[in-house]
């Protein structure tokens, strides 16, 4: 573990393993209950010390009331933004995770404690009173399974919870014996990156308690569990689809700009049905080609309902004659039939001019740290598959 400090703010570096999480619950404790230090933690890939020079040279804005910071992924544009967090939001956050979930719960660490998933579980534990149960090395069916039994002998009450990203949970569905000991759970929260209905019905079809959450580092992590808001949580649908949220559980604001006042405009977009929140994609997935506005979210959705890919990402390419094109990067599965094939499903779904032009194969997507899809370094891929003829165009 490697720590930097000035006079009031801590960087340390910390990873998933027992003794920095053993380390990072008794600092989160002196956090919730007051201490006025401001910790930033980091992944091992970081350096404190020029993560420390990166906040001071960065922070315009530092309230009395901010005692952690949690760096964004920056899965958009690569730079992510200093949030900042209270003691009181976190705490409110955690209850009302504690409320939705019917109590406490002994949880499961095998998400990255330095971004707002893993600390999160982390915190809740704390402000529980419980125990986390870290899961060492990679997330697989065996340590998922020897972590949840090893967790149910922690308290009497045999409540565990975990929290994955859809990626490890599609790893984990597949195993019949770690698929049965995740049914045993109270919940298993599933975040970080859009969730495939397929997936979610397969795991719920195995019994598995799979509640999929929306929420991001500036809400303390998820505040809307399968499309319900958590006690205290408000949400806004404006006339352009654009979420803004309310709630004592919303950050300051930003370090690197200022305080946001109540309601966080989010870069989200969505609409109520049936009295739940669905998420429609983002302001930022917006591709212009050839004078439409298309929505990579749904050309996306289209992609993975053709069941010819096991995930993708949908960006739009530079192109000199359409403005952008419609890219996408996937990971073919059993019933891949090829690129034509999937522009024809999509475009026998949407209009033809949705359907992508631009198609590249892989084996697994980029990813953060986080769980979260690189955009940035997808965008990469593809460039790189067009530059060398790999990519299939049409």
């Amino acid at each position: 573990m490697l720590i930097a400090e000035t006079s009031r703010v801590r960087v340390v570096r910390v990873g998933r393993t027992t003794t920095d999480v053993t380390w990072l619950m008794g600092r989160l404790a002196r956090f919730l209950d007051g201490e006025t230090s401001v910790l930033v933690p980091v992944g091992d890939d970081r350096l404190p010390p020029a993560v420390v020079h990166d906040v001071e040279d960065r922070v315009v804005w530092l309230p009395e009331e901010v005692g952690l910071v949690v760096r964004t992924s920056g899965s958009t544009t690569g730079t992510g933004r200093l949030v900042g967090l209270s003691a009181g939001q976190m705490r409110a956050s955690g209850a009302a995770t504690r409320q939705r979930l019917g109590g406490p719960c002994t949880w499961i660490l095998g998400l990255p404690p330095h971004h707002i998933a893993g600390l999160q579980v982390v915190a809740r534990a704390v402000a529980d009173g419980r125990d986390v149960v870290t899961i060492e090395g990679h997330v697989d069916p065996p340590s998922v399974t020897a972590a949840i039994e090893q967790a149910e002998k922690r308290h009497s009450d045999g409540r565990v919870a975990i929290s994955l990203v859809p990626t490890q949970l599609a790893h984990l569905v597949d195993d019949p014996r770690c698929s049965a000991t995740l049914a045993r759970c109270v919940a298993v929260l599933v975040g970080g990156a859009p969730l495939t209905a397929t997936l979610l019905e397969k795991a719920r079809d195995l019994g598995i308690p799979a509640t999929v959450t929306y929420g991001m580092s500036e809400t303390c992590g998820g505040c809307v569990y399968d499309g319900v808001p958590l006690e205290g949580v408000r949400i806004e649908v404006a006339d352009d689809s654009r979420l803004s949220i309310a709630g004592p559980m919303v950050m300051s604001g930003y370090l690197d700009e200022g305080p946001v006042g109540p309601w966080l405009r989010t870069q989200d977009l969505g609409h109520w049905a049936g009295g739940r929140l669905i998420i429609d994609g983002r302001v930022d997935d917006a591709i212009n080609s050839g004078g439409l506005k298309i929505s990579a979210h749904e050309v996306l959705s289209h992609i993975r309902a053709s069941q010819m890919v096991l995930d993708g990402i949908v960006v739009g390419m530079d192109d000199e004659t359409w403005g952008q094109v419609v890219a996408a990067l996937v990971v073919p599965s059993r019933q891949w039939r090829g690129e034509q094939a999937l522009r024809d499903a999509v475009a026998a779904r949407l209009e033809r001019t949705h359907a992508p032009r631009v198609v590249v194969e892989t084996s697994s997507l980029p990813l953060l740290a986080s769980g979260k899809i690189d955009r940035a370094r997808a965008r990469r891929l593809i460039a790189q598959a067009l530059s060398d003829g790999s990519a299939w165009q049409r």
